[in-house]
Formats: structure tokens, C-alpha cells, sequence
């Protein structure tokens, strides 16, 4: 039996290096590390913390260059350990099926529930969309103090199983609920059909590119070509990425053989020292589980985006334009990542340097600021998902119905002056920004 080397920190460090300088994209731009600072050596109670040096260490190698506006190129890069990224990929999650947004715009923190996963514990509490969570076993979600803040973040997003007591605020009304936090399995997409005004069009609320969501988007797609569906909603306001081949199977599925077949869905472009690599992702019916998606054949879809459509979501978007399917987003900017990855193992930790740059047939990409929306609207958590009264999905039906942005927003200022706005969320959902991020096929 072949016995395993116990590696040092020395080693990792060593590993992490070799591993950045001959796949990251930006390694021309690594910044020259003293590898034994005492910030790669954490002590942590008179002993060596392994994770956190090798996480100083991995982190402070990232490029140091910055977008147009300010931000860091690469925000995406990330480690986490290994069993945490099983549970992403496998749409598990310790918790209770909600997502959050919290919003500073009050001058006070504000957090709401933006989303309640089917047949989930926030679901059986009767936890709904636009929920605000007062307070957590007693700590306000206002209050900033490493304490309060340290209890909150427990409740919210738990790291071990236990009961959390709640005061929730509904329309103004205070409302007491125990959460037990569980080991829950994420639906990742719902579909149905809606009418409105006397229009029925297809909608698909996509959260995950991930394996879980395949099956909910094959049925999608079977019940809208039994309906002949001629208008999609795609909403992927919520969407932060995943696996590039399930979008790349929906993209087809949206625009059908005659414009999708034997087109290019995404090129890769590596490092210079990698150029060789580079290579097409072609448009493909079949998913990450090799199973066929029916196809549509549509020309034009509507997309309902936020700062939280990321990556593989973007890639959806970029690559159905590259064949002349006209996408119109309607929502706030998106996150800019047309950046992706493959996982890489490693002791107990998965590392995601970003390698490869995506472009869609006509080479277009570079959305680094994100993609601005046709339509400027703000998320609305007053409605549920899926009702054709909630502000994105109200815009969607009134443009198909000719509306300028202006006239289907119900504003007053001029279309010009409301179309093509970079609008950022007023709120930001609250999810590791690790989960950011778009999973590329290991082979090609």
C-alpha cells in the first residue's frame, strides 16, 4: 500500500507558488512575497494556523491591478476548504433554504429575505420574500458591534446545527419564529408559465449553474416547446455562477439548432505562456449531466439581472449575443466576471486561481465593470418571484408589449435617460463571494 507524504507549510507555500505562476492569468503581475513573514506563519494559541497563512499567503499573490473604476481586476480568486466546495457543487447547504440582502441605505443595516428555497425549513416557518430579520437570539441586525455582529452571522448563515430564535418584521407587524439550522438541499430552479395583460410567456428562475438545477431546467424547457412559448423571461437576478456547460445547454436551448448548431458558445484565452490552450466551447444541447435540452428557437429573451448575476450567468448572456440573440436585461449591473476556472485540490483545500478569459463568437467580452442593463430597475422584494406585478418581471411583459423602459417603469423621465444606466443594488445579498464564480469543463 502506498503510504501518503505529510507535506510542511514550507511545502504548501512552495505548491501555491508553482501552482499560481504556471496557471493564473494575471502571474506576470504577482506581487514578490517573502514566503516566510511572519504573516505566512500564523500563530494561532501558541500553535502554527496552517489555513490561515496559506490563505494570507494564496490572497496576497493576486494581482494588485484595478478596473477603470477602482476595484480590484481580480476579486474572484478564492480558497476554501474542499468539503464546503463539495457541498456548493452538490446544492447542499447547512442552513435553512433563504437568501439575504443587506442594505445600508437607511444608515442603518437592513437585512431581508429575498428568496425561500422550496420545501425548506425558512419555507415550513412560513418565512416569506421581503421578511426583515429584526433580530437573531437577541442581536439586532442594526447593531455593528463585533458581539452582536458575530451572533447575527450565526443565525443567518450557521456553521453548525443548532435552533436560532427570530423576530422577523412583516408589512410592519413583529413576527416570532425558531429556526433549526439543517442540512438542506437547494431547488435551483422553478419554472411556470405567466399571463399578464393577456400575454403568456415562459419564466425560468435559475439560482445555481450547478448539477441540482439540470433536471427543473430540462422540464422548463419541455413544458414551454409543448406550450409553444414564444416569449421567455430568464431570471437570473440571483444567479452567481457555476458550471459553464449548463449555460452553455440552456443558451442552446433558448436559440435552437438553426442558430446555436456548430457556433461558438465561448472561446477560452489563457495566459500568454498558455496561448496553446486556448480553445472553443462550442454551442451543445447536451448538459453537465449529458442529458438533452429541448430547444425554443427564440430570437429574443428577456433577462432579469442584479449585482448578483455573476459569471457562468454572464456567460449565458454574452454567448447568446455572439449569435445574434438579442438578450435584454432588465434590472441593475451585473457583477464583470468574464473570468473562470478549474478547481484544484489540494490537502484538504480547493483553489480557484482565475485562468481563463471568456469571449463569445464575435469576440466580444471585457465586462469587467459588469453588463448595464437595457432597462434600469431595483429589485423588488415586495412581490413574490414570478408575479407578473413584480417591478422586473412587470417591465419584461410591458416591454413585449412595446413600452419604452420609461413608459413600462411608470416613470416620468425620458427613455433615453432610463435606458442603459449602470444601476448598482441598493442591497447586496449576503453569500460567500467565493461562490462568485464560473467552473470550467477539465476536459476539452
Amino acid at each position: 500500500m502506498e503510504k501518503t507524504r505529510t507535506g510542511t507549510l514550507s511545502d504548501e507555500k512552495k505548491w501555491i507558488q508553482a501552482y499560481m505562476t504556471e496557471r493564473y492569468l494575471w502571474y506576470r503581475d504577482m506581487p514578490n512575497l517573502n514566503a516566510d513573514s511572519a504573516r505566512y506563519q500564523v500563530n494561532t494559541n501558541g500553535a502554527i494556523n496552517a489555513v490561515r497563512s496559506l490563505a494570507n499567503y494564496f490572497y496576497d499573490s493576486l494581482t494588485p491591478l484595478k478596473t477603470a473604476s477602482g476595484t480590484a481586476v481580480d476579486k474572484f480568486s478564492f480558497l476554501i476548504d474542499t468539503g464546503s466546495w463539495n457541498s456548493f457543487v452538490d446544492s447542499t447547504d447547512l442552513g435553512y433554504g433563504w437568501m439575504l440582502k443587506s442594505s445600508s441605505a437607511t444608515g442603518q443595516r437592513v437585512v431581508t429575505v429575498s428568496y425561500v428555497s422550496p420545501n425548506s425549513p425558512a419555507m415550513a416557518a412560513g418565512i416569506q420574500r421581503g421578511d426583515q430579520v429584526v433580530s437573531i437570539d437577541g442581536a439586532l441586525a442594526s447593531d455593528t458591534s463585533a458581539s452582536a455582529m458575530a451572533i447575527f452571522s450565526e443565525g443567518t448563515y450557521p456553521t453548525r446545527a443548532a435552533s436560532h430564535a427570530m423576530v422577523l418584521s412583516r408589512a410592519g407587524t413583529s413576527l416570532s419564529k425558531t429556526l433549526v439550522a439543517s442540512t438542506v438541499n437547494l431547488q435551483q430552479a422553478e419554472y411556470k408559465l405567466v399571463n399578464s395583460n393577456g400575454r403568456t410567456a415562459g419564466y425560468v428562475l435559475f439560482n445555481s449553474h450547478v448539477p441540482n438545477a439540470e433536471s427543473y431546467l430540462i422540464k422548463a424547457m419541455t413544458a414551454f416547446k409543448q406550450q409553444n412559448v414564444k416569449e421567455l423571461v430568464v431570471d437570473l437576478r440571483y444567479n452567481t455562477g457555476g458550471y459553464l456547460s449548463i449555460a452553455n445547454a440552456l443558451a442552446y436551448a433558448v436559440a435552437g439548432d438553426a442558430r446555436a448548431k456548430g457556433c461558438v458558445f465561448e472561446l477560452a484565452r489563457y495566459s500568454d505562456k498558455r496561448s496553446s490552450e486556448n480553445y472553443p466551447m462550442t454551442f451543445s444541447n447536451v448538459g453537465l449531466s449529458n442529458q438533452i435540452y429541448p430547444t425554443l428557437g427564440l430570437s429574443k429573451i428577456y433577462v432579469l439581472v442584479s449585482g448578483s448575476t455573476c459569471s457562468a450567468s454572464e456567460s449565458f448572456v454574452n454567448g447568446l449575443r455572439g449569435i445574434d440573440v438579442e438578450v435584454e436585461l432588465i434590472g441593475t449591473t451585473t457583477c464583470g466576471k468574464p473570468y473562470g476556472f478549474v478547481p484544484q485540490d489540494n490537502c484538504g483545500l480547493t483553489y480557484a486561481a482565475m485562468e481563463i478569459e471568456g469571449v463569445n463568437a464575435k469576440g466580444q467580452g471585457g465586462y469587467s465593470e459588469g453588463m448595464v442593463p437595457q432597462c434600469a430597475v431595483n429589485d423588488d422584494v415586495n412581490h413574490a418571484l414570478g408575479d407578473p406585478a413584480e417591478a422586473l418581471l412587470s417591465v419584461a411583459f410591458k416591454r413585449m408589449q412595446g413600452m419604452s423602459c420609461a413608459q413600462a417603469a411608470g416613470l416620468t423621465l425620458g427613455s433615453k435617460s432610463l435606458s442603459s444606466i449602470a444601476l448598482r443594488d441598493d442591497g447586496v445579498l449576503m453569500r460567500p463571494q467565493w461562490q462568485q464564480n464560473k467552473i470550467w469543463p477539465t476536459v476539452h
